[in-house]
This record gives structure tokens, C-alpha cells and sequence, in this order.
């Protein structure tokens, strides 16, 4: 059974996933090229904004301007690089949720997989939705004001001689092609993440089924144990591969909020600050969406208690009992993501997030006031 099928075609046209399926050295070779087109845009037009900082801006806005487009820019490099030379371990990761314990055994199991591949298809979507029409809406709203009176939407720093129709061209088709594929870079590692997260959830879902039907056969508990473990095993090593980009993520999603509320509380309502509140929009449904999907997992994981709880305890004989309290003595430990070991992803980190944004926001203006 395929799983992740939408997510690992995002991960492809972003140049973070080659598909299982090219398995000649020619078609090796052609993605390969492919990614590496990906990241020169990426990490050309993060080079230029970071050369801008350096050598052009000397006030605020000029700095608030550049940085919150540089950091965005700064993840995406980060995550196509990262996929890209663990691709093998994240394989692995994704072919066992399709073998050993995790494989669904009876229908009941098949159809409790089938509703998670189709939630985890429509979060996928939705997110991919949202990103790319207001990715669409900030290049129409550019071409409508910026192109036309031949202007750069983006702040960078250009070695050359823009002013001719032709270069000014090349460099805008350069800024919105790197902006571009930092969006796919970012809908796709983002939508890897949360189907990980939910295939954990589907996991805990069909051991709940498991324990439900235990009987005094010592085999069927055997397995829920080890099941288990496996659950609590493979959440230890997504997060170990994923932990550095979902602290990555939280540190530049604080500073883009606090730079883009400095921009928006100095200007008044126009075009350009109708893409900033779209584009700070999407970067707070980005976090949300890590927080969200990791407390779903936190609850869901200490519900398993609750689940053995229930079971028919009276026709079980002792030995079960000794080994469904150790279960439920370890699930009561929830299963989380922590982001550099430091922070856990949930709810009360994003409103943490948020309050840390705001902070830095009010110490940017009072240091401005002075």
C-alpha cells in the first residue's frame, strides 16, 4: 500500500524528492540536475538579499524590508539541502509505515489507513492551495504595479546594469523564480512533516484496534507491545531527522512576524501591504500547522490509556494484565516532537511564538522612539 502519494509529488516538482520509481542512472542524473537548477535559484537570490543587508541598507526600513524576505528565503535553502542529502534516511522513514508491524492486517485496519491517506491528501492540498494563491496573487499584483513602472519587488543587491527592458527582465523573472520554488520547497517539507505526524496518529489508531480484540493470547499482546514500541521508536528518529528544520522554522517565523508588524504599523494600506499581510498570513498558518499536528499527536498518543482502560480486564488473565500495565505506564508518557530539544511542538509553543514576536516588535519600536 503507496502512502504519502500527493505529498511525494509536491516533494518532486520542489527537486527534494526523486521518485522511487527513476531508477536509472539517466533519470538519476536528470533529477539531479533538476534539483541542483532549483537550489541555484535559491540560494542566488538569498545570496544577493544577503549582500543587500551588508552593503546597501543603512536604516530600519530598508532592514525590515529585505530581512523578512531573506529569512523565508534562508529556510528554504535549508530544507532542499537537508532533503537532499538525507534522502535515503527519509525513504526509509516512509517505506516502513508500509511494512512490519505498521502494515494494516484486517479491513478494519486497511479502512482506518485509508481515512489518514485521505486526510493527510486534504490538509496537503488545502495548504498547497492557500500557499500558491497568494504566491499567485503577490506575482499578478506585481506585474500590475512593480513591472509596469520597472521596478524590483524585491530589495537585493545587483552586481550589474539593470536599466535595459532585457536585464530588467532577466533579474525579475530571477527574484520571482526563486521566490517561487521557495514556496514548493516549503509546501512540500511541510506537508512531508504533518503526514508523518498523522501516519503516527493512524499508527496509535490501529493498536487502539488491536487492543480491543486482545484475548488471553499471549502472541496478539506480544505484538501490541511491540507495536508499540515501534510507534514510540519511529517517532524518536522522524523527529531526530526533522527537529533542526522545525527549530529553523520557529526562529526565522518569529522574526518575519515581528519584521512585517514593524513594516505594516509604518505604512499605510496599499498594495504592498496587502501582499505583506498575505505573505505574514501564510507564515503563521506554516507554524500553526506544525503545532497543531503535533499536539493532535501528543493527545492522541496519551488517549491509548484510556483505550486499554476499557478493555474487558475481568476475562484476562494475570500475566496480560502485568503486560497492559507497563503498556500504559509508558503511554502515559505522550509521544511529542521536540524542536532542537528545546522546544516541544504544540499549541502553547505557537502562542508562545507569538508572544515572543510581539515582544521583539515592541523592543524594534521603542529602539526606533529612542
Amino acid at each position: 500500500m503507496s502512502v504519502l502519494k500527493f505529498t511525494l509529488m509536491i516533494l518532486a516538482i520542489a527537486g527534494c524528492w526523486r521518485p522511487f520509481s527513476w531508477t536509472s542512472l539517466i533519470k538519476h542524473a536528470l533529477y539531479n540536475a533538476y534539483t541542483l537548477l532549483i537550489i541555484s535559484f535559491l540560494y542566488s537570490f538569498t545570496f544577493t538579499q544577503f549582500m543587500d543587508l551588508i552593503l546597501n541598507v543603512d536604516n530600519p526600513d530598508d532592514f525590515a524590508s529585505t530581512l523578512y524576505t531573506m529569512l523565508t528565503m534562508c529556510v528554504s535553502c535549508y530544507k532542499i539541502f537537508n532533503m537532499w542529502m538525507n534522502h535515503e534516511s527519509v525513504a526509509a522513514l516512509i517505506q516502513d509505515l508500509t511494512a512490519g508491524l505498521f502494515k494494516p492486517l484486517v479491513p478494519a485496519e486497511i479502512e482506518i489507513r485509508r481515512k489518514f491517506d485521505k486526510m493527510i491528501q486534504t490538509y496537503a492540498i488545502c495548504y498547497t492551495a492557500m500557499i500558491v494563491i497568494s504566491c499567485a496573487g503577490n506575482v499578478l499584483l506585481s506585474l500590475l504595479t512593480d513591472f509596469r513602472e520597472r521596478k524590483l519587488t524585491f530589495r537585493e543587491w545587483i552586481p550589474y546594469d539593470y536599466s535595459s527592458y532585457v536585464m530588467f527582465c532577466l533579474t525579475y523573472t530571477h527574484q520571482y523564480l526563486g521566490v517561487i520554488s521557495s514556496c514548493f520547497v516549503n509546501i512540500s517539507c511541510d506537508s512531508l512533516i504533518i503526514g508523518l505526524l498523522l501516519h503516527l496518529c493512524c499508527q496509535i489508531t490501529i493498536l487502539k484496534y488491536r487492543l480491543k480484540n486482545i484475548t488471553n493470547d499471549r502472541t496478539i499482546l506480544r505484538d501490541c507491545v511491540r507495536h508499540h514500541h515501534h510507534i514510540i521508536k519511529y517517532a524518536h528518529a522522524a523527529n531526530a531527522r526533522f527537529s533542526k528544520i522545525i527549530a529553523f522554522q520557529f526562529v526565522v517565523s518569529t522574526f518575519v512576524v515581528c519584521s512585517s508588524l514593524y513594516q505594516l504599523t509604518r505604512m499605510t494600506l496599499g498594495a504592498y501591504q496587502i501582499s505583506l499581510i498575505t505573505y505574514m498570513s501564510c507564515i503563521l498558518a506554516q507554524i500553526f500547522i506544525y503545532c497543531w499536528f503535533g499536539n493532535k499527536l501528543k493527545l492522541t498518543s496519551l488517549q491509548l490509556v484510556d483505550s486499554i482502560f476499557e478493555l474487558e480486564w475481568i476475562t484476562l488473565d494475570n500475566k496480560i494484565k502485568k503486560s497492559l500495565l507497563i503498556i500504559m505506564n509508558r503511554a502515559m508518557i505522550p509521544i511529542e516532537f521536540i524542536s532542537a530539544y528545546l522546544l516541544n511542538v504544540n499549541l502553547d509553543s505557537f502562542v508562545g511564538l507569538l508572544k515572543t514576536s510581539y515582544s521583539a516588535y515592541n523592543l524594534l519600536v521603542h529602539v526606533q522612539e529612542q
